[in-house]
């Protein structure tokens, strides 16, 4: 993990928010398969532990998992990275909060239109931890036209959070997973 952390940030000054279309983000992030192995293992550790919240059953499944944060140490470099590429795009220095839960989907799964726009959110978006491929088109409603972006491992997208989308039906023998998040000024509690 710690050489993720060193390549992240001699990297930082380097990573580069690529504008495709209409406020929607994209940005290949230097992780090594090492480190997404961990996260991907931390998530497999967390994935049903008593604290593990779990939304939005649909198909059969629950599209949000949400692992604790105080329990998902692997997470934090990828988070501290996910901010820098969220003020970059956003182009303020205020303060910011991060919530994020994981989409796993296997063979046959989709995800249903949504947005995450529940108020305070600044930017959303996904990262891809592992993504086989056929394993599902991410699909971007965008006002005049339909967005379609076919993802990658190691790929990071942000987009407003009204943004409505979807995942198209993984077609692929293998589970995909991503991790969402929201990214707005602390939450006051």
């Amino acid at each position: 993990m710690d050489n993720f952390k060193n390549t992240l940030n001699s990297s930082k000054q380097m990573l580069e928010m690529q504008l495709i279309q209409d406020g929607v983000y994209s940005c290949r992030l230097p992780a090594e398969p090492r480190y997404l192995d961990e996260i991907i293992k931390g998530f497999r550790r967390l994935e049903d532990a008593t604290d593990t919240k779990k939304t939005h059953f649909f198909d059969g499944r629950y599209e949000n998992i949400y692992p604790s944060r105080e329990a998902f140490s692997e997470i934090e470099p990828l988070l501290e990275v996910i901010f820098d590429c969220a003020q970059q795009a956003l182009e303020r220095g205020q303060p910011l909060d991060i919530s994020f839960w994981f989409n796993q989907m296997h063979p046959g799964h989709s995800t249903t239109l949504h947005t995450h726009d529940d108020g305070y959110e600044l930017i959303s978006g996904v990262y891809y931890l592992d993504v086989p491929e056929e394993s599902g088109d991410i699909l971007m409603h965008l006002p005049e036209q339909l967005l379609k972006i076919s993802p990658q491992t190691g790929v990071m997208l942000m987009f407003p959070p009204d943004l409505p989308h979807e995942v198209t039906k993984n077609l692929s023998t293998q589970s995909r997973l991503s991790m969402a998040f929201n990214i707005g000024p602390p939450l006051r509690k």
